[in-house]
Protein backbone atom coordinates (compact mmCIF):
# COMPACT_ATOMS: atom_id res chain seq x y z
CA UNK A 1 0.00 0.00 0.00
CA UNK A 2 1.45 3.68 -1.33
CA UNK A 3 2.24 5.94 1.63
CA UNK A 4 -0.26 9.45 1.48
CA UNK A 5 2.28 11.47 0.20
CA UNK A 6 2.81 9.19 -3.08
CA UNK A 7 -1.31 9.65 -3.40
CA UNK A 8 -3.64 12.15 -4.54
CA UNK A 9 -4.12 13.44 -1.54
CA UNK A 10 -0.60 13.76 -1.00
CA UNK A 11 -0.28 15.55 -3.59
CA UNK A 12 -3.21 18.09 -3.02
CA UNK A 13 -1.64 18.58 0.97
CA UNK A 14 1.45 19.40 -0.49
CA UNK A 15 -0.17 22.50 -2.23
CA UNK A 16 -2.65 23.31 0.13
CA UNK A 17 -1.66 22.32 3.55
CA UNK A 18 1.83 21.04 3.84
CA UNK A 19 2.19 21.37 7.44
CA UNK A 20 -0.73 18.56 7.56
CA UNK A 21 1.32 16.65 4.79
CA UNK A 22 4.71 16.70 7.09
CA UNK A 23 2.71 15.31 10.07
CA UNK A 24 0.81 12.29 7.93
CA UNK A 25 3.34 11.55 5.00
CA UNK A 26 4.48 8.33 5.92
CA UNK A 27 1.39 6.76 6.71
CA UNK A 28 -1.25 4.38 5.16
CA UNK A 29 -4.50 3.25 5.54
CA UNK A 30 -8.01 4.57 6.29
CA UNK A 31 -7.01 5.63 9.26
CA UNK A 32 -4.40 7.93 8.21
CA UNK A 33 -7.17 9.60 5.75
CA UNK A 34 -9.04 9.51 9.45
CA UNK A 35 -5.98 11.15 10.64
CA UNK A 36 -6.47 14.05 7.75
CA UNK A 37 -9.36 14.42 8.00
CA UNK A 38 -8.96 15.43 11.55
CA UNK A 39 -6.40 17.83 11.07
CA UNK A 40 -7.84 19.44 8.06
CA UNK A 41 -10.39 20.89 10.19
CA UNK A 42 -8.00 23.12 12.03
CA UNK A 43 -6.80 24.98 8.85
CA UNK A 44 -8.10 27.81 7.20
CA UNK A 45 -9.08 27.31 3.54
CA UNK A 46 -11.90 28.21 1.25
CA UNK A 47 -15.15 26.19 0.83
CA UNK A 48 -14.32 24.98 -2.43
CA UNK A 49 -10.46 23.67 -1.62
CA UNK A 50 -12.87 22.19 1.15
CA UNK A 51 -14.99 20.12 -1.05
CA UNK A 52 -11.91 19.11 -3.30
CA UNK A 53 -10.54 17.68 -0.16
CA UNK A 54 -13.53 15.92 0.70
CA UNK A 55 -13.65 14.46 -3.15
CA UNK A 56 -10.35 13.59 -3.36
CA UNK A 57 -10.56 11.48 0.45
CA UNK A 58 -13.49 9.40 -0.79
CA UNK A 59 -11.62 8.39 -3.50
CA UNK A 60 -8.57 7.49 -1.67
CA UNK A 61 -10.56 5.49 1.02
CA UNK A 62 -12.60 3.62 -2.42
CA UNK A 63 -9.36 2.85 -3.56
CA UNK A 64 -8.30 1.59 0.10
CA UNK A 65 -11.08 -0.48 0.42
CA UNK A 66 -10.53 -1.93 -3.06
CA UNK A 67 -7.17 -2.79 -2.10
CA UNK A 68 -8.43 -4.74 0.95
CA UNK A 69 -11.01 -6.34 -0.88
CA UNK A 70 -8.77 -7.69 -3.67
CA UNK A 71 -6.17 -8.75 -0.65
CA UNK A 72 -9.37 -11.14 0.66
CA UNK A 73 -10.23 -12.36 -2.36
CA UNK A 74 -6.54 -13.00 -2.92
CA UNK A 75 -6.61 -15.19 -0.16
CA UNK A 76 -9.79 -16.87 -0.55
CA UNK A 77 -8.51 -18.29 -4.15
CA UNK A 78 -5.48 -19.63 -2.76
CA UNK A 79 -7.28 -21.51 -0.16
CA UNK A 80 -9.49 -22.34 -2.92
CA UNK A 81 -6.56 -23.28 -4.90
CA UNK A 82 -4.85 -25.57 -2.23
CA UNK A 83 -7.86 -27.93 -1.67
CA UNK A 84 -8.48 -28.19 -5.63
CA UNK A 85 -4.56 -28.89 -6.21
CA UNK A 86 -4.17 -31.50 -3.78
CA UNK A 87 -7.80 -33.31 -4.09
CA UNK A 88 -8.09 -33.43 0.07
CA UNK A 89 -9.76 -30.73 2.22
CA UNK A 90 -7.51 -28.67 4.37
CA UNK A 91 -7.12 -30.06 7.69
CA UNK A 92 -4.71 -27.93 8.65
CA UNK A 93 -7.93 -25.71 8.82
CA UNK A 94 -9.21 -27.68 11.16
CA UNK A 95 -6.17 -27.98 13.25
CA UNK A 96 -6.34 -24.05 13.23
CA UNK A 97 -9.73 -23.86 14.39
CA UNK A 98 -9.46 -26.85 16.87
CA UNK A 99 -6.83 -24.62 18.56
CA UNK A 100 -7.51 -21.63 18.71
CA UNK A 101 -11.34 -23.02 20.30
CA UNK A 102 -9.28 -24.77 22.43
CA UNK A 103 -7.52 -21.88 24.22
CA UNK A 104 -10.99 -19.59 24.06
CA UNK A 105 -12.24 -22.33 25.38
CA UNK A 106 -9.04 -22.98 28.69
CA UNK A 107 -8.92 -18.87 29.36
CA UNK A 108 -13.29 -18.91 29.63
CA UNK A 109 -13.20 -21.84 32.03
CA UNK A 110 -10.25 -21.18 33.78
CA UNK A 111 -12.54 -17.71 34.12
CA UNK A 112 -15.67 -19.31 35.39
CA UNK A 113 -14.42 -21.86 37.34
CA UNK A 114 -10.88 -20.73 39.14
CA UNK A 115 -9.87 -17.38 41.00
CA UNK A 116 -8.41 -14.87 38.80
CA UNK A 117 -5.57 -13.20 40.28
CA UNK A 118 -5.31 -10.09 38.29
CA UNK A 119 -8.47 -9.88 36.77
CA UNK A 120 -7.25 -6.64 34.55
CA UNK A 121 -4.76 -8.99 32.47
CA UNK A 122 -6.84 -11.88 32.70
CA UNK A 123 -9.43 -9.77 30.57
CA UNK A 124 -6.79 -8.41 28.51
CA UNK A 125 -5.71 -11.55 27.90
CA UNK A 126 -9.27 -13.20 26.91
CA UNK A 127 -9.83 -9.74 24.75
CA UNK A 128 -6.28 -10.83 23.02
CA UNK A 129 -7.38 -14.34 22.58
CA UNK A 130 -10.89 -13.59 21.24
CA UNK A 131 -9.87 -11.25 18.35
CA UNK A 132 -7.40 -14.25 17.20
CA UNK A 133 -10.23 -16.64 17.36
CA UNK A 134 -12.09 -14.17 15.46
CA UNK A 135 -9.81 -14.00 13.04
CA UNK A 136 -9.49 -17.65 12.49
CA UNK A 137 -12.69 -18.30 12.25
CA UNK A 138 -13.72 -15.55 9.96
CA UNK A 139 -11.28 -16.49 7.22
CA UNK A 140 -11.34 -20.33 7.71
CA UNK A 141 -14.94 -21.01 8.45
CA UNK A 142 -16.70 -17.66 8.06
CA UNK A 143 -16.36 -15.30 4.67
CA UNK A 144 -13.57 -17.12 2.79
CA UNK A 145 -15.36 -21.24 3.15
CA UNK A 146 -18.76 -19.72 1.86
CA UNK A 147 -16.98 -18.13 -0.99
CA UNK A 148 -15.20 -21.47 -1.99
CA UNK A 149 -18.40 -23.04 -1.45
CA UNK A 150 -19.95 -20.29 -3.95
CA UNK A 151 -17.30 -21.05 -6.15
CA UNK A 152 -17.40 -25.02 -6.31
CA UNK A 153 -20.95 -24.82 -6.43
CA UNK A 154 -21.28 -22.55 -9.55
CA UNK A 155 -18.25 -24.77 -10.68
CA UNK A 156 -20.60 -27.71 -10.46
CA UNK A 157 -23.43 -26.15 -12.25
CA UNK A 158 -21.50 -25.19 -15.18
CA UNK A 159 -20.37 -28.40 -15.56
Amino acid sequence: MKKLKESKVGAWLKDKAPKVLEIVSDLTGIEALDRVGDLIKGESMSLQDKLEFERLLSEERMEVMRLEVERIKNAQDREVGVVQATGKPDYFQWLVGSVGLGVFLIIVINGLFYDIENEKVYFHLLGIVEGIVLGIFGYYFGSSLGSKNKDNHLKNILK
